[in-house]
C-alpha cells in the first residue's frame, strides 16, 4: 500500500509540474492549411546602405472561413521597436513583386485589431484575394538582426475570424553590432 501511495504522489507531482510549465510554453504558428503563409524572400542592402526586407503573404486555402478554409486578408499590421521605427525609410506593397506602392510611414493604433493589441503598428492597408499573394517590404537606414519570432497582426476579410497574430521571420528587437 505504501508503494502505491508513493507512486500516486509522484504521479500527481509530475502531472502538476507539467501542467504549470506548459502555461509558460509558447508555440509558433507555422504555415499549414489552417493558417496564412508569411515568408521572408529577401533581406538586402541597397546602394545607399539601406536595409530592405521583403516578404510574401499568401492564403494557402482560400474560402469562406468554414471547413478549414481561410478568408481573404483585409490588412496586415506590424509592430516595430522604437529603434526600428526611427530607422524606417519606406514601406511598400505589391501584388506582383515588381510594381511597388508606398504606404504612409505612421505608427498608430489600429482600431480594427484592438482586441489583439493596443500597440502602435505599421499598417499595410491592403490584403489578399483568393490565392493571389501580397508582397510587402520595409526599408531601414540601419541593420537589424533577423528573428523567427517577429509578430504581425492579420485582419481577415468580413471580420469573421477577427484579428489574428502570427509569428514570422522578420525584424528582431535589436540592431546588428
Amino acid at each position: 500500500m505504501k508503494h502505491f501511495f508513493q507512486l500516486t504522489v509522484a504521479l500527481a507531482i509530475l502531472t502538476g509540474t507539467t501542467f504549470v510549465l506548459s502555461a509558460f510554453m509558447t508555440s509558433k504558428k507555422t504555415a499549414n492549411a489552417e493558417s496564412y503563409s508569411i515568408q521572408m524572400i529577401s533581406k538586402t542592402t541597397d546602394e545607399a546602405s539601406n536595409e530592405q526586407w521583403t516578404w510574401i503573404l499568401s492564403n494557402p486555402n482560400p474560402g469562406s472561413g468554414d471547413d478549414g478554409t481561410l478568408q481573404d486578408v483585409s490588412h496586415l499590421s506590424i509592430p516595430l521597436t522604437a529603434e526600428a521605427e526611427s530607422a524606417l525609410v519606406s514601406a511598400e506593397y505589391s501584388y506582383d513583386g515588381i510594381t511597388w506602392t508606398s504606404i504612409a510611414l505612421s505608427m498608430d493604433r489600429d482600431p480594427t485589431i484592438k482586441q489583439c493589441t493596443s500597440a502602435d503598428v505599421l499598417k499595410f492597408d491592403v490584403g489578399t484575394t483568393g490565392s493571389e499573394p501580397l508582397y510587402f517590404r520595409i526599408t531601414f537606414n540601419d541593420e537589424f538582426e533577423t528573428s523567427g519570432w517577429a509578430k504581425c497582426y492579420i485582419k481577415t476579410g468580413g471580420g469573421r475570424n477577427g484579428c489574428n497574430w502570427y509569428y514570422f521571420t522578420g525584424v528582431a528587437n535589436r540592431k546588428l553590432d
